[in-house]
């Protein structure tokens, strides 16, 4: 055994103990150099996981947020300040105001008012004239697509237009060549289109002025198309088609738009056309300086600039009274992006706490294998006088010399790989991480040794629970239940999640821990009797062994509990956000296909897509929608079905699997029988009730109920016949054709979108074809969901890193007794193979009990936090166009419950296993001391 250099004799009465000197600290750190190295490293990685975590989840959100901004439009993600000029509004200075210098003055004025969160990215920015209104390009030789239709342009100035183009053609305009012209470029796209060339001219009608002839001097192609300069008009770059507004919709007129430029200082030439011309200055957000955390922030400085104090203040210092500041969609890109925020990250909170406990227990694991492997040294040490404040000071000073520098490295580590504006966060993480590192082993070796006593053996089936113990044990449970209620009260969909409620899942395991550690006895009692009947060693020896494990493996266990209900968790919630896509695209085709029609079907169309591979069924149905109740205050759609071929279809699409199809066909006799929705059964009653269809007026009677009905959509009221019994009872209405199908619904696997589009297109062009697993692809995450999937994803995977850590750690804390015994049992005789399976039984029921109990807390976390858990923002986007989509929550998925489970079984059999056969590699004598105990 190592030397060690004793304490300093200190009074009995103090109690007191000498300091922690640096030659104590560097004999124990070079006694157990691998320990000091494990541990150094465990700090490391969890220090590093908890200052990386905050910071991958801002660059997650901030590359998330950027990426929305950036796919918009120019002109959609712009704050666009617009002056209108004319000689009517600014008599004495109008051309004063559309020079150069001008612009260039009221821009600066504008950056002025730009303070952050707003950032406008300064090189995209780009101002100048236009014309206020498109005016009629009157010349003969331009394109008409519609006879007597003239095109129509807008004049634009704006400067650098060398910058921007290269001449193809001819020379860039210049400022000016007499009163009512003007010299003007435009690109080769519209030149082709337009027929144009060097030297054209173009007459502009003023609307009762002169006009404006443009003489074509250049003829360009723009460089940088994708810049700020050449969004200013859709159509700059090219003309565009446009229809006459006001038109007949089934004979519309088409005319063509198209753009020139003019020199930015031959502007005031603009002002002779009608309604004078508009002045911009647009300003492109600059993506790289938007953040997710600012978001709410930025929506309100674009308020307060568009149309809050600041715009007033704009127009003062100006002194352009009629200037105006407009977002063209900057705040409707970041305003749903700041509520999908909001929506998501409780989740990404509920797994940081449950991988953050994880790792706080493993921590604390490596400082009671650290104190249970000195408890020797520092009870010999307490025996020769040692106080317990001088031992907490050597002990705290190994710590921290072992710990500090290790979380150190780790945060540095997080700091120079993900890089982000943000640094309190992780700083903090990182120093939890080393704070609690660095006080894991004095506290837990001060406890064990604060009173000197000969060790007596405390075990899970011996040791009683104290008072102390049960008041815990209540308390946590009221704890438990208080944030169960909270999470399914309140839930996480308006983002208001607090540190309690996101601990649900942990306090969750916390509580099956104490049952399972309460109940953990009792097989092992009941085993105990029957087993030492039998003849073979090893099952009595295992039975034996495990009933003899330390009191203290509650970390061990509430380790694994806590990391596979954070996995099932996780698990559930992208299982649920698969589950609830899939049943969007249900709802949106009602089937795995649908073809519908306007009015009614082709003939032979639904024999003609039976055939088709993937069609296993085809359901033909008539929908009228729309139709109201006699009271007129219910609105409800009208299916008339099938009703054997409609309930195969309910049944097979898992709307409805006990559809009432005999009910339905009541041969026509009376009243019809039919399917309602609930409100509509109120209403009718259990009378006679009048449906007016389009073929005519029929009374029905309610034979049964549903809440929702395959094809039909999601919160409307309906109403379901029976299309046979209606044409029995009316043979008129079947040959008028006023009981056609509208709508065709299949089923099958695998049905090819192509080749059914195909099909109803050859039967008629007017036919919409839904296939619902295009609808189900189209349903994409959106780059901020799919962030917070993969953060997510990795959150559950460092989890079961710890748990598996959390294990082993279980098991190299009672390594040394396991070898122990094997060697002694081994001098007995007993063979390798027995001493493996010896091995196994020793640790298998405590593993099994992690095992099982995780299994069946993540199948019980599930149903508790259903409730209270949205996940409606993770598996769409909020935007508007998606509000009526249905509401996504937990879903269980059993591969997450058994998968971690079914690993840390295989991977404790593993070590055991191998434990058993070293050790009788190793021989006796490696293992056997005098003086061991089993």
């Amino acid at each position: 055994m190592t030397a060690l250099p004793g304490p300093r004799r200190t009074s009995a009465e103090d109690g007191t103990a000498p300091s922690a000197d640096t030659p104590w600290i560097r004999t124990r750190l070079r006694a157990a150099p691998g320990a000091a190295l494990a541990l150094s490293l465990l700090v490391l990685v969890t220090a590093f996981l908890a200052a990386a975590l905050p910071r991958a989840i801002d660059v997650q959100e901030d590359t998330a947020l950027r990426d929305t901004v950036a796919r918009a439009r120019v002109v959609d993600r712009s704050v666009t300040a617009t002056l209108d000029v004319s000689w009517l509004s600014f008599p004495y200075n109008a051309q004063a105001l559309v020079t150069p210098r001008s612009l260039a003055s009221t821009e600066a004025v504008f950056q002025s008012f730009v303070h952050p969160p707003l950032a406008l990215d300064r090189r995209q920015t780009v101002y100048g004239v236009r014309t206020a209104q498109a005016a009629p390009a009157t010349d003969a030789y331009l394109p008409r697509p519609t006879a007597h239709t003239d095109p129509e342009a807008t004049v634009v100035a704006q400067p650098d237009l060398d910058r921007f183009t290269h001449v193809v053609d001819g020379r860039l305009p210049r400022p000016g060549s007499g009163t009512g012209t003007v010299e003007a470029a435009v690109t080769e796209r519209t030149a082709h289109i337009m027929h144009l060339r060097t030297g054209s001219v173009v007459h502009l009608a003023g609307g009762g002025e002169a006009g404006l002839a443009m003489r074509i001097t250049g003829v360009v192609r723009p460089l940088h198309s994708e810049a700020a300069y050449w969004n200013e008009e859709p159509d700059l770059k090219a003309p565009t088609l446009s229809t006459v507004p006001g038109q007949d919709p089934s004979d519309p007129k088409y005319y063509w738009h198209f753009t020139a430029l003019i020199d930015d200082r031959a502007a005031g030439t603009l002002l002779g056309l009608r309604e004078g011309a508009t002045a911009y200055w647009r300003h492109p957000a600059d993506t790289g300086a938007l953040t997710a955390r600012s978001a709410s922030d930025l929506v309100d400085r674009i308020a307060a600039l568009t149309s809050g104090p600041q715009a007033a203040q704009l127009q003062q210092r100006t002194g352009l009274r009629g200037i105006t500041v407009e977002e063209e969609g900057l705040a409707t890109l970041v305003e749903p992006f700041g509520q999908e925020r909001a929506a998501t990250a409780p989740l990404v909170m509920v797994a940081a706490v449950g991988v953050g406990t994880v790792a706080v227990i493993v921590l604390l694991m490596a400082g009671e294998l650290a104190a249970a492997r000195r408890r020797t040294e520092l009870v010999l040490l307490r025996a020769r006088g040692a106080g317990l404040r001088g031992l907490a000071v050597r002990l705290l000073g190994e710590s921290v010399l072992t710990a500090v520098p290790a979380a150190a490295v780790g945060l540095v580590l997080a700091l120079l790989l993900i890089p982000t504006q943000r640094s309190a966060a992780a700083v903090a993480g990182a120093g939890a991480v080393a704070a609690v590192a660095s006080l894991a082993l004095p506290v837990r070796a001060l406890l064990a040794v604060r009173t000197v006593r000969p060790g007596e053996p405390e075990d899970l089936v011996r040791v009683r629970p104290s008072r102390r113990r049960t008041v815990a044990e209540l308390t946590v449970l009221l704890v438990v239940t208080g944030a169960v209620l909270a999470l399914r009260r309140r839930g996480t969909a308006d983002g208001g999640l607090d540190l309690l409620t996101a601990a649900a899942p942990v306090l969750v395991a916390v509580v099956a821990a104490v049952v399972l550690l309460r109940l953990y006895p009792l097989p092992l009692r009941l085993l105990a009797r029957p087993a030492a009947r039998l003849r073979g060693a090893v099952l009595p020896l295992g039975v034996a062994r495990a009933g003899r494990a330390p009191a203290t493996a509650t970390l061990p266990l509430l380790a694994v509990l806590v990391a596979l209900t954070v996995t099932s968790f996780g698990g559930a919630v992208l299982s649920g956000v698969s589950a609830g896509r899939d049943r969007a695209a249900l709802a949106a085709v009602g089937a795995d296909a649908a073809i519908e029609a306007p009015a009614a079907l082709p003939a032979g169309l639904a024999e003609r897509v039976r055939r088709l591979g993937g069609v296993r069924d085809v359901a033909s149905v008539r929908i009228e929608a729309g139709l109201r109740t006699d009271s007129r205050r219910t609105v409800y759609d009208l299916f008339m079905v099938d009703p054997r071929t409609y309930a195969r279809l309910a049944a097979a699409t898992g709307v409805d699997d006990g559809f009432p199809a005999r009910a339905l066909d009541n041969g026509g006799a009376g009243a019809f029988a039919a399917v309602v929705s609930p409100r509509l059964a109120l209403e009718f009653g259990s009378g006679p009730n009048i449906v007016r269809a389009a073929a005519g007026s029929f009374e029905v009677r309610t034979v049964a109920t549903r809440n929702s009905a395959a094809a039909a959509t999601a919160g409307r009221n309906f109403v379901i016949v029976s299309s046979k019994a209606l044409a029995r009872a009316h043979p008129d209405w079947l040959d008028a054709g006023s009981l056609n199908p509208t709508a065709l619904y299949m089923t099958g696997d695998h049905i090819d979108g192509h080749s059914l589009r195909a099909t109803a297109h050859q039967a008629s062009a007017r036919l919409t074809v839904l296939v619902r697993s295009e609808e189900r692809a189209a349903l994409k995450s959106t780059a901020l969901q799919s962030g917070t999937q993969h953060v997510y994803l990795a959150v559950v995977a460092a989890g079961g890193g710890y748990c598996a850590l959390a294990l082993l750690l279980s098991l190299l804390q009672s390594s040394p007794q396991r070898s122990t015994t094997l060697a002694r049992l081994r001098t007995m005789g007993m063979q390798g193979r027995q001493r493996q399976w010896l091995a196994v039984l020793d640790m298998l029921p405590q593993i099994l009990l992690g095992a099982l109990g995780g299994m069946l807390t993540g199948l019980a976390v599930v149903p508790l936090l259903r409730p209270g858990v949205d996940l409606t923002a993770l598996a769409f986007t909020s935007r508007p166009q998606t509000a009526d989509v249905p509401t996504v929550v937990l879903d269980t998925d059993p591969l997450a419950l058994v998968l971690p489970s079914a690993g840390l079984l295989a991977v404790a059999c593993a070590v055991l296993v191998a434990q058993a056969w070293l050790t009788g590699r190793r021989g006796e004598g490696t293992n056997l001391r005098m003086g061991d105990q089993a």
